[in-house]
């Protein structure tokens, strides 16, 4: 079933989309399974797409058939101004999540309609400049030898009409071409951020580029452009109103305020988190409960109550990696709810890791009538007497029906790394996969600038690219330093191994799932050769793939998804 929002007649419509809402929803509706092709029928179409997305934001899904409908001419000006809006705001995501193809098919949209002849012209070169380079590796996986001799071009060698072969080791043919490209393309544009990303990417993947460079003995050339910082203006996305809007009332369904949207903090975006948040809102919408809205801090969770037309029953916090070691927001949060509380709300903290807060937070957490956290350590961590659960984290449910479930092409990369939240353990994982040759992704956006910027700034090769349900699925075993990297991996059925964080969380969800002697990386790991980290990985890649590690990893897998559904019942059973 196709969602009920946006609707085809949403998108062809004058009336501007909530973009902020797609941007923190998940595409769960149907299983992963890549899209080949044309149908004729629009609706089988975007459904095919649908599959495409699953698991990943709609945000996407609803780019897709944005182009989609600007390609058989439907309300072209409606659409086409739905389509500027959209790059306009949330940019910043759309650049970074999007593959290559659709990343080209933005291009063709701006080169078909952009009343901007400047603008459409350079589309249409960014388009061509990766069109030809498809047909050059198609022609390549059809045609090459298996043995690449370099010697076979030795001085001029003729092509076609004047045209010479580009000379291994020494020609400057990409280097000139790539610095052209450099100036030109100015992250100030929207084309120019477009076509800098589609560039770097086309060099840092197994490509004419990245082989040919391999030879080289001068005229060296980077496998990437330079990052430069695109102005605000370009990648600007709505700003939250300060007295936002409940969502309508439904007098039927009890309704929440969910404290702590992980998903929208700051201008970041985490696909983990948004797993996250994504899994609470299901659940409770399944459960009958209706949500009123979201709050962050204070400030609009006031707003909220003041706007409501009714009080909602219940405030969720979810509190996930942030009641920890006494932190400021951590305390506003647990306030939020202690006013909740008084207010003669009930109130739910759910999917928390709890760490070395001070009795002043204790106190505050008293005010909740129901508390899951989510593992052994921090219910130890918890004051004497509060009755209190272990309920695993909220996003394996997500992340089992998305990842489980696709048909995803096979794994074409040996080994992926994901970043870290602590800065050396980040590096350290940087470092090993640019000498093991590894694939590099960051978890937020946040990061993902700033990574970028310490490789180019050293001439590092790897370039790092934000992570997707897709990427995961890409790789046959993973190491991570973050927490939601190793529980999608888990739940994937891949391998993994993961390096403490800045909380005892991944150690406390190893710990309870009887998972961390195979997957738990010490600290020291780090400061190893690499040959050893490799040998050492390769260890514990191999004891996960034994049945017994396989059958308990799947046993515990399925109690958590019991867990979470219990939980969520017991909230559920707060309004009633």
């Amino acid at each position: 079933m196709l969602p009920s929002y946006p609707s085809v007649e949403d998108m062809v419509s004058i009336r501007p989309l909530d973009f902020e809402l797609l941007r923190n929803e998940v595409v769960t509706d149907l299983h992963y399974a890549p899209s080949f092709g044309k149908h004729q029928n629009l609706q089988q179409q975007i459904r095919m797409l649908e599959h495409e997305f699953s698991g990943q934001s709609r945000l996407k899904l609803v780019h897709a058939t944005l182009n989609v409908l600007l390609r058989r001419d439907i309300e072209v000006d409606n659409v086409y101004r739905q389509f500027r809006r959209l790059w306009a705001e949330h940019g910043d995501l759309l650049i970074e999540t999007l593959d290559s193809r659709w990343l080209i098919s933005a291009c063709d949209s701006i080169s078909d309609h952009s009343d901007d002849s400047c603008e459409a012209s350079n589309a249409a070169l960014c388009s061509l400049f990766m069109n030809t380079l498809k047909l050059t590796e198609t022609e390549r996986l059809i045609t090459a030898s298996a043995k690449p001799d370099p010697t076979r071009v030795a001085g001029r060698t003729p092509l076609f009409d004047g045209m010479t072969a580009f000379l291994p080791t020494s020609g400057d043919m990409p280097a000139n071409l790539l610095k052209r490209l450099d100036r030109r393309l100015s992250p100030e544009t929207l084309i120019g951020l477009i076509g800098r990303e589609l560039v770097s990417r086309a060099l840092s993947a197994d490509t004419v580029f990245s082989r040919l460079a391999e030879w080289q003995t001068n005229h060296f050339w980077q496998g990437y452009l330079f990052p430069r910082p695109a102005p605000t203006r370009v990648l600007r996305r709505s700003v939250t109103p300060a007295n936002p809007q409940p969502t309508t009332a439904e007098p039927s369904r009890p309704g929440y305020i969910l404290l702590n949207d992980t998903g929208r903090l700051g201008d970041s975006f985490h696909f983990g988190t948004v797993y996250a948040c994504c899994a609470i809102r299901q659940n409770l919408a399944s459960l009958q409960w209706h949500e009123i809205g979201w709050a962050n801090d204070r400030a609009r969770f006031d707003a909220l109550l003041a706007d409501a037309k009714s009080p909602p029953t219940l405030v969720v916090l979810n509190g996930e990696g942030t009641l920890h070691h006494g932190a400021a927001r951590a305390a506003e949060l647990l306030s939020i709810c202690a006013h909740a509380k008084q207010l003669g709300m009930k109130v739910a903290i759910i999917n928390s890791v709890w760490e070395d807060n001070p009795s002043s937070m204790e106190e505050l957490l008293k005010s909740a009538d129901v508390i899951p956290v989510r593992d052994s350590q921090s219910l130890a961590s918890l004051p004497a007497g509060l009755s209190a659960t272990v309920t695993p984290d909220v996003s394996i449910q997500l992340f089992l029906r998305t990842l489980r479930k696709g048909s995803f092409l096979p794994p074409q990369h040996e080994i992926g790394v994901i970043d870290s939240v602590v800065p050396r353990n980040s590096a350290a994982l940087l470092r090993f996969a640019e000498r093991a040759d590894a694939r590099f992704f960051v978890m937020p956006i946040g990061n993902l600038r700033k990574t970028r910027n310490a490789v180019a700034e050293r001439s590092g090769h790897v370039w790092p690219r934000l992570l997707q349900a897709t990427d995961l699925m890409a790789a046959k075993a993973w190491v991570t330093g973050r927490f939601h990297g190793l529980i999608a991996a888990v739940c994937a059925g891949i391998p993994v191994c993961a390096l403490p964080s800045n909380t005892k969380k991944v150690e406390g969800f190893l710990h309870d799932a009887g998972l961390a002697e195979a997957c738990l990386l010490d600290p020291t790991w780090t400061d190893a050769p690499v040959l050893q980290q490799r040998d050492e990985l390769a260890r514990r890649f191999e004891t996960q793939q034994s049945a017994a590690f396989i059958e308990h990893r799947e046993a515990y897998l399925e109690t958590a998804e019991m867990k979470i559904n219990q939980m969520f019942g017991a909230v559920a059973r707060l309004g009633f």
